[in-house]
This record gives structure tokens, sequence and C-alpha cells, in this order.
């Protein structure tokens, strides 16, 4: 058996070694207990004592053993003077295995710990099975397996032993697929596979002919008709393939996780490498896998064309109406007079006829003789064709108070539309049992008889307003039946209540939350490994919040009334007037002029630099996790990265730069340039930054760590379903907004690529929930990055939501009590209504069961939230939630009236997102700083790599300041120094020469640049 190689040697060395631990460290780790001490004392030879104290220590950091030729010099100097003890005494060779064993035993009973033995390796192994089902990467998985240790008290096994388990699960989960398509393919599914692919069923052949899966890779983005016919042409051929093989694919049941990363596999591969696996049960696996992937995120594409194109003619259809109102506003007030003093004759006519009528003078027949006189004489008044000019007046008008005028506008607007998504509609696949019946019946008919509808077509799903102008003289409007059903087709879908039966964006919202059978089942174990053990008690839960509440409405308005809080003020109408003093550094430019005295640094030096310090071009592994050939050079990687991050594009660089093979170069990128790679690479950057002396000097409290996140619009020059119109923000193009987070101490640690029309709320719980290495203790947002329901997330994720609220008057405070209440106690600061309890009581265990959802990362938040507030009003949930998140806004709200320091750390936090917004703009400046890649994934890792340029900036700039501290030997001119650098940012990049020709054959740094060793010794008190 091949081992995988997970870690690189200096890595497996460090793992596989006792701690490197500092003074702090051993005073920590080996200082015992009481009862600690007595074992010792239960000992009687020195070296058995110190052997005993060095496992303890090393074990309660590590949670491993070692053998004495392993222990450190100077942690064994340290316990031996600890246990006072005298160092000529100790011999620590003939610390033996008997004695090893019995220390062993020992200190795994006095921790309370398992011994990795065959019982607790079973245990391993079925974790690691679960880890693998769901692909993914062997570091991770290495490290999933360390908490899981450490979870379960279990004494971690060796690098080799772990990497034995790992290639064991792996090998075992891809062979019992492999097995299970052996039994379960048929001749003719075989034959049907290898067409597919492009290779000869007979092996020893392997005859090559022009595949179909060459001719249907890409997905194109453009909406003009014959680009959409050729997606639909796409999806339909999966859709085929996909029914042909629905049996086996149901059978080997993998996750979708699984699912993606072998159908990854096929995507990035040539034809002539799918040929030439060896094993072609492998192979097979990995193309029914691309079938399922490619028709499912098809699926989703198809509702992505379908929704655009309806939105677009529905906009047109109303931007046509508006400019035949402006056309005809003069005209139709005209005719409104016109009508008006019609109307006025009309009236005074059947009041003379009337008033003839009840004449007591006139005969019947003079009666009669006078109405005809009044009658002739009002028709001598106006023409046959001015009467004719106002029954058009009043049909004009009729039409537009019965909605026609704008019915006729989207006729109008109909055939264009079928021309893209006729054929969509008949071929998409809806989930009957979770949509609307009467929709599911509209498009099935509109499907069989495609789209040549008889006369009477399902009309249940209409309004009574549209059902009333579908006919005309009897006659169906069928283009107009058409639009109409298309666009209760798109409201549907984005209300939730038309799913896809295979889709991975548009199913029902239950089917993204941990099922339901096993929330039923085994709710405290999931609440337990989500770590909301402490949510579980609705009533201990709200009886906290209450007294937080309370207690706050009291204390911000027996300070407001008590003239404490000077910058709170209530109008005569009672609206809230806040005030924030500024707090605008004074030093903007100091660490600008430090960083001046590096000269002028190529931005390929500094990746350079911090590669030398934090490895991270090892994070850019192939992507199949058992690929052990490639391993681009640092240069390719610095490349792939510089001509993605800096948007001058793969060709490009390597086409104008020095030292680069192009076909190397986008060999590398196709492989090794996955968004995960580049996310781990971009880890180990925050990890250095995370442990520097300077870095953390730059937080407000050791204790809290202060994020924050916006959005920054991008233009699209190419076509691209992900981007969307925004005349304000792209003129008449089109684009996205890069959303972004970032700390207090500037270091950017999650950033996603979403579309310009959606809001930014829901995104703020992915990046606090889903990156790796930072966990934030409050977080800030700007007005449109929070909803109420992302405040009731918040305490679930310990992290407090504190976002910067510009218009403080249009905000609620809720309460549990009512007004009368407090205005009784004579409160200025009132709530404007109570909050339903009963509400979130009802649901508190589905606001449980999404909140484990997230938290384990089952489905990610932005994805339960856009499904779950699409229902709006109707879904239960989504208002638990909204009245949940508003007691911990309310809270919030208080606390930000009365506390002007939490008010402007919240501005000061906002102003480094907006800077880091600048700082981006500048590192991707090439192509206009327009995005010229159309799909989300493309533009994800264009963003990743900007951002990984972003954070290597950061460090080094990091770096040179902390090495300026550490060579400074003048204690008081260093503590002003790190004042003046705490006041500003740390993010400046005019040093850095980002443009010019990139020469790719020097050598990366083999030296270190930086004196870590000092640096990492840095402290000023």
């Amino acid at each position: 058996m091949t081992k995988l190689v997970i870690l690189s040697q200096s890595e497996r060395s460090k793992f596989d070694e006792p701690p490197k631990f500092n003074d702090n460290d051993r005073t920590m780790y080996f200082s015992l207990k009481n009862e600690e001490l007595d074992l010792v004392k239960e000992l009687r030879a020195p070296t058995t004592k110190v052997g005993f104290a060095l496992q303890l220590g090393y074990f309660k950091s590590n949670g491993k053993f070692y053998t004495s030729e392993q222990f450190r010099e100077q942690d064994i100097q340290f316990v031996t003077k600890m246990l006072d003890l005298d160092s000529k005494n100790i011999d620590l060779s003939t610390y033996k295995k008997k004695i090893y064993n019995d220390h062993h035993t020992k200190i795994l009973n006095q921790l309370a710990w398992q011994p990795f033995n065959k019982m607790q390796q079973e245990k391993i192994d079925e974790y690691v099975q679960w880890l693998v089902q769901r692909q993914l990467a062997l570091k991770p998985i290495f490290l999933s397996i360390i908490d899981f240790c450490w979870q379960n008290k279990i004494e971690l096994p060796s690098y080799n032993i772990m990497t034995i388990i790992i290639t064991n699960a792996y090998n075992k989960f891809e062979d019992d697929l492999s097995n299970t398509l052996a039994k379960h393919l048929t001749k003719e599914q075989l034959d049907k596979l290898n067409k597919f692919a492009g290779i000869d069923g007979d092996e020893n052949k392997k005859r090559m002919y022009r595949p179909q899966i060459t001719l249907i890779k890409q997905i194109n983005q453009s909406l003009r008709p014959l680009e959409v016919q050729a997606n639909v042409d796409a999806f339909n051929l999966f859709k085929e393939y996909f029914h042909i093989f629905k049996n086996v694919i149901d059978i080997l049941k993998l996750t979708d996780q699984a699912t993606e990363y072998f159908a990854t596999l096929v995507q990035k591969s040539t034809t002539y490498q799918l040929s030439s696996f060896s094993d072609r049960n492998k192979l097979y696996l990995y193309l029914l896998c691309y079938i399922k992937h490619q028709f499912y995120y098809r699926h989703d594409v198809m509702i992505d064309i379908f929704l655009k194109s309806t939105q677009a003619a529905v906009n047109s259809a109303k931007k046509q109406l508006n400019r035949l109102e402006k056309e005809n506003r003069a005209e139709r007030n005209k005719a409104i007079k016109k009508l008006s003093l019609a109307n006025k004759g009309s009236r005074e006519l059947i009041e003379k006829i009337t008033a003839t009528l009840k004449s007591p003078t006139l005969s019947e027949s003079g009666k009669l003789a006078k109405i005809e006189e009044l009658v002739d004489l009002y028709n001598d008044q106006g023409d046959l064709l001015e009467k004719e000019h106002l029954l058009k007046l009043e049909q004009s008008l009729d039409k537009v108070s019965s909605n026609q005028a704008y019915f006729d506008a989207l006729e109008s607007m109909s055939i264009k539309l079928q021309r893209k998504v006729a054929e969509l509609t008949k071929h998409m696949i809806f989930n009957p049992t979770t949509s609307l019946k009467e929709l599911i019946s509209a498009i099935h008919n509109f499907g069989v008889s495609s789209g040549d509808l008889n006369q009477n077509p399902p009309v249940d799903f209409l309004t009574q307003d549209e059902k009333d102008c579908l006919y005309k003289e009897d006659k169906l409007r069928t283009s107009f039946y058409k639009i109409l059903l298309f666009s209760h087709m798109a409201e549907a879908i984005k209300a939730g209540h038309l799913n896809l039966l295979y889709s991975y964006r548009y199913k029902d919202i239950q089917e993204y939350l941990i099922d339901d059978k096993l929330w039923a089942e085994k709710p405290q174990e999931l609440l337990e490994k989500a770590g909301l053990n402490d949510f579980y008690d609705f009533n201990t839960i709200i009886s906290k919040y209450k007294t937080q509440l309370d207690s706050k409405y009291k204390l911000v308005n027996d300070r407001f009334l008590a003239g404490e809080n000077i910058h709170l003020k209530i109008d005569k109408d009672g609206k809230i007037i806040l005030h924030t003093p500024k707090t605008d550094s004074s030093e903007k430019e100091y660490i600008s002029s430090l960083l001046s005295q590096a000269g002028f640094i190529p931005i390929l030096q500094v990746l350079s630099d911090i590669n030398y310090i934090t490895q991270y071009t090892s994070s850019f592994k192939h992507f199949s996790v058992k690929h052990k050939k490639m391993e681009p050079k640092p240069e390719t990687i610095y490349a792939g990265i510089i001509g993605s991050g800096c948007n001058i594009g793969v060709n490009r660089i390597a086409k104008t730069s020095v030292g680069i093979s192009e076909d190397t170069l986008k060999n590398a990128v196709n492989w090794c340039f996955s968004l995960k790679n580049i996310q781990r690479a971009n880890n180990k950057i925050i990890s250095v930054i995370n442990k520097l002396f300077i870095s953390n000097a730059h937080r407000h409290s050791q204790d809290e760590l202060h994020t924050s996140s916006d959005g920054r619009k991008v233009n699209v020059s190419v076509d691209s379903l992900h981007a969307n119109y925004s005349y304000k923000y792209f003129g008449k193009g089109k684009g996205v907004s890069i959303y972004t987070f970032i700390d207090e101490r500037q270091l950017l640690f999650y950033s996603t690529v979403i579309s310009a029309s959606e809001r930014e709320a829901a995104y703020v719980i992915d990046g606090l929930v889903q990156n790796d290495v930072i966990r934030s203790t409050i977080h800030s947002t700007d007005t449109h990055g929070f909803t109420e329901t992302v405040f009731a997330v918040s305490p679930f994720i310990n992290t407090a939501f504190a976002p910067r609220i510009k218009d403080i008057a249009d905000q609620h405070i809720y309460s549990f009590a009512a007004r009368q209440t407090y205005e009784k106690k004579g409160y200025k600061i009132l709530p404007s209504r109570t909050i339903n309890l009963k509400l979130i009581e009802k649901n508190w265990n589905a606001i449980l069961r999404f909140m484990a959802t997230i938290k384990l990362k089952h489905t990610s938040a932005s994805q339960l939230f856009k499904r779950l507030s699409s229902y709006a009003k109707e879904h239960p949930l989504y208002q638990a939630l909204k009245e949940f998140g508003r007691i911990i806004k309310s809270i919030f709200i208080l606390t930000y009236f009365d506390d002007v320091q939490l008010r402007q750390r919240i501005e000061k936090q906002l102003n480094k997102v907006e800077l880091s917004n600048k700082f981006s703009k500048a590192v991707f400046f090439a192509n206009s700083g327009e995005f010229k890649c159309g799909t989300k994934e493309e533009q994800e890792i264009v963003t990743a790599c900007k951002v990984l340029i972003q954070n290597a900036i950061v460090l080094w700039n990091y770096l040179f300041l902390s090495q300026l501290l550490a060579n400074n030997s003048d204690a008081e001119e260093r503590k002003h120094m790190l004042e003046l650098i705490k006041q500003g940012s740390i993010i400046c990049w005019q040093h850095i020469n980002l443009h010019g020709e990139y020469d790719f054959t020097k050598h990366a740094a083999n030296e270190a640049c930086f004196n870590m060793e000092k640096i990492y010794a840095l402290r000023i008190i």
C-alpha cells in the first residue's frame, strides 16, 4: 500500500516531536497540581520523577507520549529544577520501556483519557470514513482527527498511523464504490459511459474519437437566445444520461461534496487523461459523478437564466408602461377634463328629465314631448365624432384602472421572452410534493403541449384581474397567458413555492436543514456537536434575555434622565438624536513613513519573503488527493497568484513575463489553484500574523476581537449569469459585489463574491462561521449588512453583532413589557411593541435545528437565509427568528445609545474595511479593475488570490515594523513608536511595486529576510 503524503517533512517532524516550549509554556504545562505532585512523590528514582513530569507536561500540551531520546534538554533542566533535584542524578538512558508503559497508564488514568488501541482506532476509522465521504482534503482530515481525539480524550496516534488510517479510508471508500459499480453497471450502461468519455470499451484498443464530454464542459453565460438554447441542449444531454444511470447513482449514495469532488476531477482532466485511467471502474465512478453534478448544477443555471430573463421582460413591460404614461399624461388629463364636462352635461340632462317627470303641470304627453326636446338639444351640442372620441377616452381610462395597459405591455414582451425560456420551461423538473399544485399543473400542460396551448389551459394560478383579461373576443390571448405563466413561475421560485427536484440551490428549505428524522432521534447529540447545549431550554434563555433587556432599559433611561449621556437627545416630537464624536487619528502617515525606509519593494519579493516564513505555497496541492507528481515551483505559484489576483490574467502574465512557461503555468493553475487551496494558503499567512505582538497590539482588548465586513462593487466585462445591471454602480454595464471580512488587526480572513442585487446581510454569518482561523467576538457592518435574523443568529455563534446604525430614529426598540409600564416609570426611551414570546417558543426547536445546521456546516447560512427569507411572512421559522432577533437587537440599540466608546469603535472598525476596499482596488488594477471571468467560481478564485496578495503585504508590513522595533534599543522610544503605530493603519501599499515586468528567473528567497526569532520574542510593556 502506498501511503498518502499529508504533511511536509518539516511538518511531520514537528508533529512527532515534543512541542517547543518557551518559558511561559514550561510554567503552564510542567507545573503540577496537588494530586499530580503526589504521584511524583510516590516515585523513587529522580530520573523516574523527571521522566513522569516531562511526559505529563508533554501530554497536556499534545495528547501524546515520547521516548526519552526525544525529551528536550531545556525542558529536562526546567523540570529537574522545579522538582528540586540534582541534575547529576538524572540519567534518562535508564528511562526504559517498562517505566514508559507504567507512566503511560498512570497519566491516562489521572487525566481520564483513553489509550490509543484497537477499540479507539475503530472509532477513529469510522469518523475518518465519514469525513472521506465528504471528500475533505488530506490535511483538514488529519487536523480533524486531532480534534476528534481531543474531544473524545483519546491518545493521539503517530503521524505514520494517522496516515495509514486516512489512506485506508480513501482506498476503502473508492474500492467500495468501484465494486458497487462492477456489480450494477450493465453492458449497455458501460458502452454509454465509454462513448460519453470518448474511449473504446475494449481495453486493448483505447481508440479515441471526438467525445460528447469535450463539447459541453463549459456553460455559456449569455442570455442571448442561441446561447441559451445551447445550454438547454447540453442540459438535456445530461438529463438523459442522468436518468439512464439514476438507478446506479442512487445505489452509490454519494454526498454532494464527494460528487462535486469526483466531478471536478473530470472537469479538469483532458480526454487523454481520462482514457489513461488504469482502473476503469474508478473512471466510471468519476464520470457518473460528473453527470450527476452537471445535471444538478445546470438545472440551477437553467433557473438562473429563467429568472433573469423573466425579470428583464417584466422590467421592460413596466418601463414601457411608464414611458407611455409620460407620453400620454397631457392627453389623459385633457381626456379626464373632457369626460368630466361630458358627465356634467349628462348629469344636467338627467336632472332636467327628472324635474320634467315630476312636473305637476304637464300631462303625460307633454312630459314625453319635453323629454324628447331635451334629448335632441343635448345631442345637438356634440357631433358624432366627438361622442366616439369620448367613448374611446372612457375605454382608455377603464383600461388603466383595470391594469389592462400593463397587461398589454407585458404581452408585447412575451414573444421575445418565449425565445429564451419556453424550452427551459418544458425541460425543468420541479418537485410536485413541495410546489404549488396549480403551477405544477400549468407547467405540465405547457410541457406536454410543447407550448401549443388549447383554448382552455389551467388558470387556477392566475389572479382574478389576469383571468378577466385572458380572453379577447372569446379567444385565448396565448402570448399573454405564457408570459403570465413565466412571471408566476419566477415569483414562486423566488418565494420557495416552486422547487426543483434535482438541484443544489433551488430545493425546498426543509431539504437544506439537518434531516428531520435524525433531528428527532438525536437532538441532544447534534446540539452537543454544534456547541449549542446552553440553548436547549427555552425558558432559561428567555429569562436571561428578559433580565438583560429590562436592566438595560432601566440603566439607559436612568443615565439619560440624570443627564449623564450628553450625546443622546430627544426632541419635542419624541425623535431620538444621537451624536458620535469622531476619532480620526492624527498619525495617519506615520506607518507609511516608516515603511518607506524599505525602499520600493517588488510584489514578487513580498510574495517570496512571506513564503519563506509561512510556506504558504505548500498549500497549492494537486486537486486529486492521491496525485503526487505535480509540485509546482514557488515561482509558478507566484505567477498564478499575481496573474489572477492583480487581474492581469494567467495567459497574459505568462506571455509578458520572464522565466515562466505558459503551459506549465496553465496546468498548475488548473490543477492546484482551487478555492480551498488558496484559502489554506491565506490561513497560513494569517496564522503568522496572529502570533505577532505588534499585530495584537492593535486589539482594543486582548479578550475580544472586533471584525467587520463590507462589499465593493466590481464591473464584469464579460457575459455572466452571476452579474446584475445597476445604473447606480455600473452605468450601463453590470457587475457583482466582493464581500470582504477584516479584523481590527487589519488582516483579511474571508471573502466571497455575490450578486450585486443580493443583500449582504445573508452572507455575514458565512464569514463568521465558515472561516477556520478567526473567532470574532464582536462584528460590525454598515446599515445594509444587518437584519433582525442576523441579530437572532449572533448569540448562537458567540459573536456580538454591532452594526453601525445611521437612521437611529427608524429603529424600533422592543420589550417584554407593555409601553404603558415604562411610561408609568417615567421612561423616555420607550419600546415600540412587546415581543411575541409564544411565536418564539412554538418554533424554538426549529430554531435550534436551523442553528445546528449552520454550525455543523451542513448548509451555509447564506443558502438557508436566501431560501427562508423568500417565504417572507408566510414561514413561521423566519418569523420566529425575526422575533427572537428583535430581543437581541433591542439590547444592542440600547447599548448603542448609551456607550459612545462602542459607537466610536464601530466607526473605527468600519473605516478599516473601507480602507481595505481601496487597497483591493489598488491590487486588482489590471483591465480597468473589471472581472474578465463570468462564473462565480472563477470570480471567487480570482478574489482569493487578490486577498492573498493583500494579506502578504499586511504581514510584510508587520514584520518590517516589528524588526524596526526589535532593533531599537531605546525602551522609551520603542514604546512611543508602538503607540504611534497603534494609532495608524497597517494597510499601506505605496512602497510596494505592483506593476511592471515580472522576472521569475530569480530564485525564491532562500535566506531569512526578517529575524523571526527576534520578532516573535518582541514585547513592549
